[in-house]
């Protein structure tokens, strides 16, 4: 049977034939034997087209209203007949598939393949869910995950700013690294060279566990399609930056956590505390220092940046000098001093080191990121439930039974190592 729109333009086509020989007939009074035949040619064509597209037309028509309705996921509202749109590929798009699919079927794998297969019409999520079933949630491909880590190095800063991402094999990964001893040194032809050794220890990396909870509506599991898709994918992937970045900056590998960037810091003696007034020269000459102090360490300064909170970002993007200029004007590009730049409120600004209880202390964090390894692991799951507890924005509980909300709980490891630490700068008791 011919396409519908390929008929209907067909017709269009010939209706325009027909109406240009009209205007001819009227302007010129009658038609000669030439353009009666043809007219009557197009007539025929017409009536032939028109009938064809009438019977494709009933026949799409009788097709829908046969269609037999698909069961629905979730709620128990029946799922009208619907003509599914061709599947938006994206990356990302298949992990949040597969959550979707997880949602919709409850936690049970083989609906979970079903929806996915039917509904979503995707038939390698289908094919990744049944693999994985029996291995305590959804088990994400190893090249799914990639995507994941992918679409997180631009939203946390620790990533953004140059951090090298390298995997986890069984959750454990040691990188040797040159700590000191080794020399370089010129010599005279015949002279003797003397040898020097290299002291050498291990960076070590040990998986650590972080769980993302993920708040559903109900109203929402069962429904495929891409905004349903991008809601949750955003919502995993914001979460997930945010508490990585706390743990990449601020956690101190207590109570299983990181060993982040503010706790080797603190251990190796690379910070450098604000004091003064937070003028224009005072302010410059502290970042000055900062920048000066990883110059001193030998750092190669291959990926230097920023990170700081959002309130001396702006604080930084707003100075102007005595003639009204702003003084840092390539930070509307992302740049400070020529370095890359990135705020995040997991940067606190609400410290207190000084027991004056003013609790409006925050920090800056300046690098050589290529120094900084984070290790990702290749287990990631996605997994299901109704009955689920979790905080709010404002750290209230909230039940998700009495909410009408499920949980899509996100199950992924990495941890973070600084290969020289001398790569490191943390500037501390920042009041602007």
């Amino acid at each position: 049977m011919p396409n519908i729109e390929e008929l209907r333009r067909k017709r269009a086509e010939i209706n325009a034939q027909v109406q240009a020989l009209a205007a001819v007939e009227m302007e010129a009074g009658e038609l000669n034997e030439e353009q009666l035949a043809e007219f009557e040619k197009l007539a025929t064509e017409f009536d032939e087209i028109s009938a064809k597209l009438s019977r494709a037309e009933n026949i799409e028509r009788m097709n829908a209203a046969s269609a037999e309705t698909v069961p629905a996921f979730g709620g128990g509202q029946s799922a009208a007949v619907h003509i599914k749109p061709e599947l938006k590929q994206y990356t990302g798009a298949k992990v949040a598939r597969m959550a979707m699919a997880v949602a919709a079927g409850k936690g049970d794998m083989q609906l979970a393949a079903k929806f996915a297969s039917g509904e979503i019409g995707d038939a390698e999520v289908a094919m990744a869910i049944e693999t994985s079933a029996g291995s305590g949630g959804s088990l994400v491909p190893e090249n799914l995950h990639t995507e994941v880590i992918e679409l997180l190095r631009p939203k946390t800063i620790v990533r953004s700013l140059g951090a090298r991402s390298m995997p986890l094999p069984n959750g454990n990964l040691s990188i040797p690294r040159m700590a000191s001893g080794a020399s370089s040194s010129y010599v005279g032809e015949g002279a003797e060279v003397l040898a020097s050794e290299a002291n050498t220890d291990d960076v070590k990396l040990n998986a650590k566990t972080m769980i993302t909870l993920v708040p559903m509506s109900n109203q929402l599991i069962g429904r495929a399609g891409f905004q349903v898709e991008q809601i949750f994918l955003n919502d995993m992937l914001a979460s997930m930056a945010v508490r990585e970045d706390k743990g990449f900056l601020r956690d101190d590998g207590t109570n299983n956590t990181p060993t982040g960037f503010r706790a080797t810091c603190v251990a190796e003696g690379r910070v450098v505390p604000w004091s003064g007034t937070a003028d224009l020269a005072t302010i410059d000459d502290y970042l000055d220092s900062m920048m000066l102090k990883l110059m001193e360490s030998d750092s190669l300064l291959i990926e230097p940046g920023w990170g700081l909170s959002p309130r001396t970002f702006m604080k930084l993007f707003g100075m102007r000098d005595g003639n009204g200029n702003k003084v840092y004007p390539e930070m509307a590009q992302g740049q400070l001093k020529g370095y890359p730049i990135r705020h995040t409120t997991t940067i606190p600004v609400n410290l207190d080191t000084s027991g004056d209880l003013n609790n409006n202390e925050t920090e800056i964090y300046f690098a050589d990121f290529n120094d900084v390894i984070i290790g990702d692991s290749d287990v990631m799951t996605i997994d299901f439930s109704r009955e689920a507890t979790y905080k709010n924005g404002s750290g209230e509980l909230v039940s998700a039974f009495t909410h009408n909300q499920s949980i899509l709980r996100v199950v992924k490891e990495h941890d973070i190592a600084f290969r020289h630490p001398e790569g490191l700068v943390l500037g501390t008791e920042v009041t602007w």
